[in-house]
């Protein structure tokens, strides 16, 4: 037996939450319950609606742009290829345990990968950022979070796309305010990059996090069955692949959509492909002979990916004892050969310089904080009203109305009424956001 074989045991360990508690799923079922968990995601509504939710560029009417939903089917593909690669490591050393396949930490990672942005909110970063600055004003933070504890108001001020997420999968779809999705734990621990709270970020280096205060219970529930605290928190192995298989991606599909909607041209892309150029043998009087641009992107991304891919499986071999103590640091990319980090620094280069400063993509993202800003100045001046007993509006009582389900209830406090509001927003497609703001002002045709 290897050195993290029974590491690795409690690591994969299918735990689930149900109404009645917490138990072990049995692996020998016919669906495994990881091939359960994707089956979960795939058939929610949060799910569907990442098909109207933008990637990159907002409201695109060519139809092979990428949405929320094509681009996580994507990042799936590569992480289960991703995570069977660390199987086979595993396996390797010894350390694979009994009743487990390398198949099984591909599944892993292929379902956490389809949730990793299911909790994104309309228009993407910049939709994070109007809601954070709408808390952030001093004029609603200071009338409408002053209530609340200084961990709670950072959920708000902070608001995050991958906290968000972690709420939906637990609290929210399926079995609502009832364990959500009712995922199994690796799958769970396997969407968290980083393993804190929105109060505990504010003074870290990343400032980044993935749990608001409502879900802490839920959040050390699943790290502490898993045996990912020792002294603090760390990060489930898989994660660094999932979080990987997102940044292969959107660094490689970014590119692609740009190139289709004319912000760079294939040369663009070709520069950018010059370290790896060797080492995928790109021929490219084959490329010429292809009868089109896109054609012959898709067949470079095909290689790309998959030198990558390897890439990564190398890395995760030469750092195995550092990932499985909890102790790597940022993301595995850091850690690849170096063609493959030059050819990111193109790639991170061009979208920063290019792509995120298109001119139709900034006026769309400068209309979504309008949008927002309509939208939460309806909701949350309710929420607050109903909690404070004032009397409402006609039009604020109309708004808690069209919240449904998604409406507070009495047993809500004021930070969970508040949530709420983003649960019912941040669920929301471009479209119906859009369509909402456009009621609320007045202008809708």
């Amino acid at each position: 037996m290897g050195l993290y074989a029974e590491q690795w045991r409690k690591l994969l360990a299918p735990y689930r939450r149900a109404g009645s508690g917490t138990f072990c799923c049995d692996l020998a079922d016919e669906r495994n319950p990881f091939l359960q968990d994707y089956d979960r995601i795939v058939f929610s509504s949060s799910f569907r609606r990442m098909a109207k939710k933008t990637q990159v560029h907002p409201l695109s009417r060519n139809d092979h742009i990428h949405n929320r939903l094509t681009h996580s089917l994507e990042v799936g593909c590569v992480g289960r290829s991703l995570g069977i690669l660390v199987g086979r490591l595993a396996a390797g050393r010894g350390d694979l345990p009994e009743g487990f396949s390398p198949l099984h930490f591909g599944q892993i990672v292929q379902a956490a990968c389809l949730a990793h942005d299911i909790g994104n909110p309309p228009f993407g970063h910049a939709g994070e950022s109007a809601i954070q600055d709408w808390f952030k004003d001093e004029q609603n933070g200071g009338t409408y979070l002053r209530e609340l504890k200084e961990y709670e108001k950072t959920d708000f001020k902070t608001f995050d796309g991958n906290a968000q997420g972690f709420r939906l999968i637990n609290r929210i779809e399926n079995n609502k305010d009832r364990g959500g999705f009712r995922l199994t734990f690796p799958v769970i621990a396997t969407l968290v990059k980083y393993p804190n709270s929105s109060f505990e970020a504010v003074g870290s280096d990343s400032k980044k996090f993935n749990y608001y205060a409502a879900e802490k219970e839920i959040f050390c529930e699943v790290f502490e069955t898993l045996g990912l605290c020792s002294g603090r928190f760390h990060r489930h192995p898989l994660s660094y692949m999932l979080e990987a298989a997102d940044d292969v991606c959107y660094r490689i599909i970014d590119m692609e959509d740009a190139r289709e909607l004319r912000i760079i041209s294939y040369e663009d892309i070709l520069d950018v492909l010059e370290p790896l150029k060797a080492a995928l043998k790109v021929n490219e009087e084959k490329q010429r002979d292809m009868d089109s641009d896109r054609r012959r992107v898709g067949f470079l991304r095909a290689q790309l990916i998959s030198h990558i891919v390897a890439s990564l499986g190398k890395a995760f071999d030469d750092n195995y004892a550092t990932i499985l103590e909890g102790r790597l640091e940022g993301s595995l990319l850091r850690h690849v050969e170096s063609d493959v980090t030059a050819y990111l620094e193109r790639a991170r280069k061009i979208f920063n310089e290019k792509i995120l400063n298109d001119s139709q993509k900034i006026s769309l993202e400068v209309g979504a904080y309008n949008l927002y800003r309509r939208l939460l100045d309806v909701f949350i001046p309710a929420c607050f009203k109903v909690k404070m007993n004032r009397l409402l509006t006609y039009q604020e009582e109309r708004a808690l109305h069209l919240m449904g389900v998604n409406a507070p209830t009495p047993e809500d406090d004021l930070y969970q009424s508040y949530l709420r509001v983003l649960d019912f927003v941040s669920g929301m497609t471009d479209d119906y956001a859009t369509f909402i703001s456009r009621q609320f002002s007045g202008t809708a045709g």
